[in-house]
């Protein structure tokens, strides 16, 4: 590698620190070609050195082409659905996989080595922010879904949609590309303060918003994306249809294929001689009693086997009926369970108790072997999520049939909640707490907390959600209609119009 200088435009470390920065750059550019890595490789030696919680950026565009990165990745689904690779059961399979696997190693890395009891008493604020949020778009929800009259189970479809905004790429790319602008300098928050620092203190706003998002979003937004007992299933989008006539062609097949067969064996067998299938079964065949005779039969029989042996000590049939009462409680809470939510509920049990530092310690071997596979493992979560979004989006286009009014309906309520009604929620409960929040906390005096606490409270529909109907085979093209209109068409000029507002609102009051 050619010789290089190393110029340090802003600082406030030591001496020490700062050749100790340096070096760690330099080895780390020595070893790693990928960005992400990079910064890694120095937050990791920092956090060694001088103690957690570090953040470091690397790049030179950093979060400036995140939207493409995500369309490129979607359009490698278009085109392997349009070459006929990755047809719709595929996408299912990889789905299922994803939910099951990837996606809990995913939420374990983000919410495990994100949170901390330090944090979550300095980060007060961003739970209660979210409560406060979750109530409003609940309650926008409900109130504009049944003035739309829709039924029952598209009232669920709009409040996931309404509920679960992105609360990581997107967010996530607007600080960073926040950061390097000039207008980014509005969002300092002291005169010593810096561009890595503005997008570092994001970046965390930001991880920490979404592990509360992530807790909800894998139990009550996943009960509400699946089907329910009451559901009128002929106005929701399912292949249920499409299944029941695979099954019944299926079995037309069969029995065409046991008809011949039959009447093949027929031609075969010598006359007079009984088919053996027929003999079969009247040998295997028990008689049947008749039911006066049988039934009390049966009650004499009972009676004998129960006199055979004695009865249970009282003691025994407690501990036999709360055995009973903790298997079925444990069933009801399983069956509201889903695999990124027990992942996500161990990562809080880990992050919050000395487990952590077993399985973050860097000089120990369960952090490379362990630790490290689990993050490898939940790299690969959003890239299928997106890769199986570019496939169903493609699947959808080359349908012949447009969007009915039926699910047209559900689609537009949702947006018009998330997009277009939440930040008139957002941006006024942000303000109060700029105004009159700073003796209960420092956070409201952050430019940056102020405004990704408004990004985040008017973000579109969270991609994954799509991920959630594919595996549970409800609402999927209207998820899909839902995600194309809100990223595709609405996203860009609404966040961009809250993005100026947010630096006019910190502009003023901060």
């Amino acid at each position: 590698m050619t010789e290089t200088k190393a110029v340090i435009k802003s600082v406030d470390m030591s001496e020490e620190m700062q050749q100790e920065a340096i070096e760690s750059s330099t080895q780390a550019l020595e070893k790693y070609n990928i960005e992400k890595d990079i910064a890694a490789h120095i937050k990791r030696e920092f956090d060694k050195k001088y103690g957690a919680t570090w953040h470091c950026i690397v790049g030179r565009n950093f979060g400036s082409y995140a939207v493409l990165q995500v369309m490129t990745i979607v359009s490698f689904g278009a085109i392997l659905t349009r070459a006929g690779i990755f047809n719709m059961e595929k996408q299912k399979w990889l789905s299922k996989v994803n939910m099951i696997f990837f996606t809990p190693c995913l939420l374990f890395s983000n919410i495990a080595s994100t949170i901390s009891l330090e944090k979550l008493m300095a980060f007060w604020p961003i739970p209660a922010f979210y409560l406060v949020f979750s109530v409003a778009a609940y309650t926008a929800s409900q109130l504009t879904s049944r003035l739309a009259g829709l039924s029952a189970a598209y009232r669920r479809f709009v409040l996931a949609c309404v509920m679960f905004g992105n609360t990581n790429s997107l967010p996530i790319a607007i600080i960073s590309s926040l950061a390097v602008s000039e207008a980014g300098k509005i969002l300092f928050w002291d005169a010593d303060d810096t561009q890595d620092a503005v997008a570092a203190r994001g970046i965390s706003y930001t991880l920490f918003f979404a592990i509360f998002g992530n807790l909800v979003r894998w139990s009550y937004g996943y009960s509400l994306l699946r089907k329910h007992d009451d559901d009128d299933m002929d106005s929701l989008s399912t292949d249920s249809s499409i299944l029941a006539s695979q099954t019944s062609s299926n079995y037309g097949t069969i029995v065409e294929e046991d008809l011949e067969r039959q009447n093949q064996d027929s031609h075969l067998r010598p006359s007079g001689m009984p088919d053996r299938r027929l003999s079969s079964m009247t040998l295997t065949a028990q008689p049947e009693e008749p039911e006066e005779i049988s039934k009390p039969h049966q009650e004499a029989e009972t009676t004998r086997l129960l006199s055979t042996f004695p009865s249970l000590p009282d003691q025994q049939q407690e501990s036999q009926s709360e055995r009973s009462c903790v298997v079925r409680l444990a069933r009801r809470i399983h069956g509201f369970m889903s695999p990124p939510l027990y992942a996500a509920l161990l990562a809080l049990l880990v992050g919050l108790t000395p487990l952590k530092s077993i399985l973050y310690d860097k000089q120990w071997f369960l952090y490379p072997c362990f630790t490290k596979a689990i993050e490898t493992c939940g790299r690969a979560a959003v890239p299928i999520i997106l890769v199986c979004l570019g496939a169903q989006l493609t699947c959808i286009s080359q349908s012949s049939r447009s969007a009915s009014p039926a699910i047209r309906k559900p689609v537009a309520t949702a947006i018009f909640v998330r997009m277009l009604l939440l930040p008139f929620i957002a941006i006024p409960v942000t303000i109060a707490f700029a105004t009159y929040g700073a003796s209960w906390s420092l956070l409201a005096t952050d430019p940056v907390f102020i405004t990704m606490m408004i990004v985040l409270g008017s973000s579109p529909t969270a991609i994954n959600l799509v991920q959630i109907t594919q595996v549970n085979g409800i609402f999927e093209e209207e998820m899909l209609r839902m995600l194309f209109w809100s990223y595709g068409v609405i996203c860009v000029p609404v966040c961009t119009l809250l993005v100026f507002v947010a630096l006019s609102i910190v502009d003023k009051l901060v």
